[in-house]
């Protein structure tokens, strides 16, 4: 018997033939009623970052030159029930966590080649993990280290104003033979974008020219 990670309440899974004749085991670790509350993105986003409500373009899009421009996917809004999913997971530190999106992620991101957004090695040390290579780790997904990060405060302790002109905290290491490939720049949280498009230039500036960015929330 399973119970639901988030409200504690038995799991009923969905089987399928394939678990079935596969013998695997079920992976449900939230409920669908907890699930349910981690609101889907819409079609009406804005086509270039996934700004949710916008028919076409966005204006801060439009704002951006030819050469900022990435394509962006994301998942769900970041709404009052993510956030309190990211308290417990993120800053709480309950890494049990990791594998409420399992399959979400195996279906957004199946066959794609993954660099995840790293964390400081200070943060690294004070949290225990990176909660985005975690997410990935449960759900069997492989990544590759391609970036490191320096040491920055808290996106969430910063103003719009303050994450929009910060300083590019990253830098490029075991570089892989990968010019030529299609790269996704992996986050969980997408607010104005600065952290992916700091990581995304890094990339680029180096010869990785097929580069774009998705997070599961935005």
């Amino acid at each position: 018997m399973t119970h639901c990670l988030l409200c504690q309440n038995t799991i009923i899974p969905k089987i399928r033939f394939s678990d079935i004749f596969l013998s695997r085991p079920t992976q449900e670790t939230v409920c669908q009623t907890c699930f349910d509350q981690f609101e889907l993105i819409s079609e009406k986003h804005c086509q270039i970052c996934y700004k949710p409500g916008t028919l076409g373009i966005c204006s801060d899009c439009l704002k951006r030159s030819d050469d900022d421009q990435t394509r962006h996917t994301a998942i769900f809004h970041y709404n009052d029930f993510a956030k309190a999913y990211f308290q417990s997971y993120k800053f709480n530190g309950d890494f049990r966590l990791r594998t409420a999106f399992n399959r979400t992620l195996k279906t957004s991101l199946k066959n794609k080649i993954i660099v995840p957004i790293p964390v400081s090695p200070q943060r690294f040390q004070s949290r225990g993990f990176n909660q985005l290579t975690g997410f990935l780790s449960a759900a069997d997904l492989p990544y590759l280290d391609l970036l490191d990060k320096s040491d920055t405060q808290h996106q969430s302790h910063k103003t719009r104003d303050e994450r929009l002109s910060s300083e590019n905290p990253f830098t490029l290491k075991n570089p892989a033979d990968m010019a030529q490939k299609k790269l996704v720049i992996f986050d969980d949280i997408y607010t104005t974008g600065t952290t992916l498009r700091h990581a995304t230039n890094i990339l680029k500036n180096a010869g990785y020219a097929h580069v774009s960015t998705f997070s599961l929330f935005r």
